[in-house]
């Protein structure tokens, strides 16, 4: 091919000292990798003759058609599956006005001090812009925060109920400040008006786009601290003090703010020891939390405390603990026969799984799979390949954080691809049963230790207001993982939000894209690479994009690639590949992933299932690749330096053989100075200035 120098892989060099007009590049030859399909969904593919895809569901329904045909005033933005040029917004919107989160259910006034009020009330007039006299909106009504209904009343406002069947339509509603209050009926009400709003209910501050999820408690709180003075809803107060009386019920925030949110003021909440995560697992085994112990030797994978899982041995986990506990187990594997094995890890409320595959001990890097939690029992998969065959150490943690809790490590009793993934297929077995009949099985006994903490109790400061400037301050406020895609390919990408909002085709549960057929036969190392991007919203395991290969047209057997799911329903809100340990997540800016087409694959159909829930979880598609045969790693030159008359040339990447080629000009005329297979070369100094380039690839 004719180099280029404006090539993605050529990298200039700058002047060597000796060489006032020299420039060194690089440029590459076509790799090795031949591409066989790529679709970037930068036109209407379904009408081309022939067509590129087929869209199984397609839809788009902008705001004003969710109301006039599908009588839904939940979804406040477009929910479609559609080529992102056809939408309104892919993404989420930009925040259109004040906002602050009151965690705080203000149900009793009379148990507030006048400090608490004072800084609500600051808040407040923030939020108002110091307007007097104005209508505040509550929704579903003023009862559900009726202390501070009442506090307002009596700083001059008038607090009404939201009459929501009578004026459905938000953006209709007549007010000055709108409370999202605890109990509501429309987890996204009052989210894109452009006037102030206060949220008050844990459950929604996703759906109004504030936060992640929180969690409504109750408890006595100690003394409240103002942690941001300086910023104008203070009002000017500082310092600590007493806040609110008795024990109290909280809508706190959850794990994730959005950026340049301001903690205004936290309350002081006493806990006492618990685990509540892996990390806490963790701090325990290093001895840096406090805690008891207990270590007992098992024969079976199966504990349970009140949550059953799956299987039915239910062994007590050491020591009996109950209701708030870590486990850790330990132990080996014996593999009859080196390959790629499935193993499934169920528990209450999470757990991790490593494997010591490279036989040094077992590190950070030996995880396999981590499943954060916290949640009810559910069931994580992943793909392990052992080198070899024999035995391998491998290391179990898990934890359950209140009711009920329980473990499970399955395996696959066979290799390669499992037929089905549900436990009762006949596919699975659990790890150390009797008659194990998998070529993977537990060598011996595993040890287990549980533990549970112990020591004083703790002191946290949970944040009781948080504010989020409107789109006129400075820093100006942004959403909750606010914001349009990015990184996509070309002039558009395939999106979908709020996917089962309208109905689904029959028999089916999602809407897909399907890619013409592509001959494969024969090809070597044949790859699937799809650019892929989701929101960080609220993601739940019923929520996917699933990845399949047809091996030989459209109506062979689907081959499953890639599961990206939901995570944690509210705890860990996004979208990650199952089948590889939710490794990498999803975010709004595209990024690639690879899999391998099943080997023998003929006429290859790529098809493409996804489904979502709301009208903020939106994910897309973009830039799918079939390629084949091996890419090369892109050409990078070192610094040149000199050795006697020669210039001497260093490079890495690209494959050989590589021409060293020279030029009077970067216009052209470049001629062959040497060919060779190394990665360094030198090079006389023939001219007293001029171009040089190195190329890969061979002719």
């Amino acid at each position: 091919m004719t180099s280029i120098i404006s090539t993605p892989r050529d990298r200039a060099l700058g002047r060597p000292a000796w060489l006032l007009a020299s420039l060194l590049a690089c440029a590459a030859r076509a790799s090795a990798q031949e591409v066989l399909l790529q679709e970037g969904f930068n036109t209407d593919g379904t009408t081309a003759n022939p067509p590129r895809y087929t869209l199984t569901g397609r839809g788009l329904y902008e705001p004003q058609r969710i109301r006039d045909e599908l009588a839904n005033f939940d979804q406040k933005g477009p929910i479609y599956w559609e080529h992102s040029f056809n939408v309104s917004l892919t993404g989420n919107p930009e925040n259109p006005g004040r906002r602050a989160i009151v965690a705080w259910r203000g149900t009793d006034g009379s148990t507030a001090t006048p400090d608490f009020l004072q800084v609500f009330g600051s808040t407040v007039d923030w939020l108002l812009s110091g307007k007097k006299n104005a209508q505040i909106v509550v929704h579903p009504n003023a009862a559900s925060i009726q202390g501070l209904a009442d506090y307002l009343t009596s700083a001059g406002h008038t607090v009404v109920d939201d009459d929501i069947a009578s004026t459905p339509n938000e953006l209709d509603v007549a007010g000055d400040l709108f409370v999202h209050g605890p109990g509501s009926s429309n987890p996204s009400r009052f989210v894109l008006l452009p006037k102030p709003v206060i949220v008050m209910n844990a459950p929604d501050y996703d759906d109004m786009l504030v936060g992640s999820i929180g969690t409504a408690v109750t408890f006595a709180p100690g003394s409240l601290t103002v942690a941001s003075p300086s910023h104008p809803a203070a009002g000017g107060k500082t310092g600590t003090f007493d806040a609110l009386s008795g024990d109290q019920p909280f809508e706190l925030v959850g794990r994730y703010l959005p950026t340049n949110a301001v903690t205004l003021a936290t309350i002081t909440r006493t806990v006492t020891p618990a685990v509540n995560n892996l990390d806490d697992v963790d701090a325990m085994v290093a001895g840096t939390k406090t805690h008891e112990k207990t270590s007992a030797q098992v024969v079976t994978l199966d504990f349970a405390d009140g949550s059953a899982g799956s299987w039915s041995a239910d062994l007590p986990g050491p020591g009996n603990y109950t209701g708030n506990w870590g486990l850790v187990a330990k132990g080996k594997v014996s593999v009859a026969t080196a390959g790629t094995y499935r193993f499934a890890l169920g528990s209450d409320d999470g757990a991790r799984l490593a494997f010591d595959l490279d036989r040094n001990g077992i590190t950070t890097g030996d995880v396999v799979l981590t499943d954060a939690g916290p949640h009810a029992h559910q069931i994580v998969y992943v793909n392990v390949a052992f080198p070899s065959a024999g035995a391998f150490d491998f290391e179990v943690v898990s934890y359950n954080s209140s009711g009920g809790g329980s473990l499970e490590l399955w395996v696959a009793n066979t290799s390669g691809e499992v037929p089905d993934d549900n436990l009762d297929s006949g596919y699975w077995e659990v790890l150390g049963v009797d008659g194990a009949s998998s070529p993977v099985k537990l060598q011996g006994q595993a040890n287990v230790t549980g533990y549970i903490a112990s020591g004083p109790t703790e002191q946290r400061q949970e944040p009781v207001i948080v504010v989020l400037n409107g789109p006129n301050d400075s820093p100006k406020g942004v959403f909750y993982d606010g914001g349009k895609f990015a990184n996509f390919e070309g002039a558009g990408f395939l999106g979908g939000s709020g996917l089962n909002k309208w109905p689904y085709p029959d028999g089916i549960s999602y809407r897909a894209v399907q890619l013409a057929p592509v001959n494969v036969a024969g090809k070597k190392n044949v790859k699937l690479t799809v650019a892929l991007a989701a929101t960080v919203v609220d993601f739940e395991d019923s929520d996917f994009i699933d990845l399949y290969a047809l091996p030989a047209g459209a109506s062979s057997t689907p081959v499953r690639l890639a599961h990206f799911r939901g995570v944690q329903n509210g705890i860990q809100p996004w979208l990650a590949d199952e089948m590889q340990g939710f490794v990498r997540r999803l975010t709004r800016e595209f990024a690639d992933f690879t899999y391998d087409v099943p080997a023998g694959a003929t006429d290859l159909v790529i098809e493409i299932r996804v489904a979502s829930s709301w009208w903020t979880e939106t994910l897309a598609v973009d830039n799918i690749r079939v390629t084949a045969g091996v890419a090369a790693s892109p050409l990078t030159l070192g610094k040149p330096t000199l050795a006697g008359t020669d210039l001497v040339l260093t490079w890495t990447g690209g494959q050989p053989p590589y021409d060293v080629e020279q030029a009077t000009a970067l216009s052209g005329g470049w001629t062959k100075v040497l060919t060779t297979s190394s990665t360094t070369a030198n090079v006389p100094r023939s001219n007293p200035a001029g171009f040089l380039r190195v190329r890969s690839g061979g002719p």
